[in-house]
């Protein structure tokens, strides 16, 4: 398979300012998470306000991969007539934010995996993609490959990932 020279490895950034989501899901703490350079990507406050922080990247819904400089791979759907952005823009950002960090989530902040893909179909829903249902299906049955694999691996375009609860910074 030829692979695409100049391309980057992903497909969408977050270029003109944060994006806030209130996901309803409280935490014991406000968290922030970082990359290894430490560019703050990623805020969950107590209340379960979900922000994803201005020039993360990544790659909408996968798999995608490149060839002869084509583009492949699962569809972000439509252009939204609100939003000016694919259907599935902003669940695939919250989504592979959270996916991103989920293995620095501590335990008692009691949000997983299956919190982050019922976000994604709520997501989706919101933004009326039809085969929501599918997507959220694909998500659950693969998605744990996804997380597992990050555990042990850094992100090569944003390095190492890391966790601080808000309440403990600067102590």
């Amino acid at each position: 398979m030829h692979t695409c020279k100049n391309g980057v490895k992903w497909v969408f950034k977050l270029e003109t300012a944060d994006y806030p989501w209130d996901s309803g899901h409280p935490v014991p703490y406000a968290m922030e998470f970082f990359d290894e350079g430490g560019t703050k990507r990623l805020t969950i406050s107590k209340d379960g306000k979900i922000t994803v922080k201005k020039d993360y990247s990544w790659d909408g819904c996968t798999p995608k991969f490149c060839f002869f400089d084509f583009l492949l791979g699962t569809p972000d759907g439509v252009v939204h007539k609100d939003t000016g952005r694919p259907k599935t823009y902003y669940a695939s950002l919250i989504h592979d934010a959270l996916y991103q960090f989920l293995p620095e989530i501590p335990a008692e902040a009691k949000l997983t995996r299956r919190d982050a893909d019922a976000f994604f179909l709520r997501m989706l829903a919101e933004y009326d993609f039809s085969p929501r249902g599918l997507y959220w299906f694909v998500v659950r049955l693969l998605g744990g490959l996804t997380v597992s694999a990050r555990r042990n691996i850094t992100r090569k375009a944003e390095g190492k990932k890391t966790m601080a609860p808000v309440s403990r910074r600067g102590k």
